[in-house]
């Protein structure tokens, strides 16, 4: 069984999700959650984030459940060697019980330096630059693993 994958970053941003895929995800697709036990905090010289442990905290973020296996490859190219896929913990917003996740947290080790990473903070200073650029590159994503493998 697939898990959900929960993301908390850049990935939040409907129109990024949805030059990634290629495709919107339906709103039931999308739930509201958090990680207990961790913090998005800004990724050493990057304007994306990095999942680390601080406990105490919560990660806002979403649970995407409706991804297919082709889509969790294109999200792991594009992800790229900064991040691996690993399980968590992650709690719906309108739910106590805890399910596990997928989500991308940083290959190396990224620090708690207490700052949070906010989305709004990426969408305002950055979105309009790099939207295109991103969509453009998962699109080129897409069309290399289209070439190894089925849709």
């Amino acid at each position: 069984m697939q898990l959900p994958l929960f993301v908390y970053g850049t990935l939040r941003d409907p129109d990024l999700l949805t030059g990634v895929l290629g495709r919107p995800l339906r709103g039931e697709a999308m739930h509201a959650a958090r990680a207990p036990g961790f913090r998005a905090v800004p990724y050493p010289g990057r304007i994306y984030p990095a999942l680390v442990r601080a406990p105490g905290a919560a990660a806002e973020g979403l649970l995407l459940t409706d991804l297919t296996p082709f889509e969790r490859d294109l999200l792991d190219a594009f992800e790229g060697e900064e991040y691996r896929r690993t399980t968590i913990a992650a709690v719906l917003a309108d739910e106590p019980e805890l399910h596990e996740a997928d989500a991308y947290i940083p290959a190396m080790s990224v620090a708690d330096t207490g700052e949070d990473w906010l989305l709004a903070d990426w969408q305002r200073l950055h979105k309009p630059r790099v939207l295109g650029a991103e969509a453009a590159g998962a699109a080129e994503i897409r069309l290399k693993l289209i070439a190894v493998r089925p849709n």
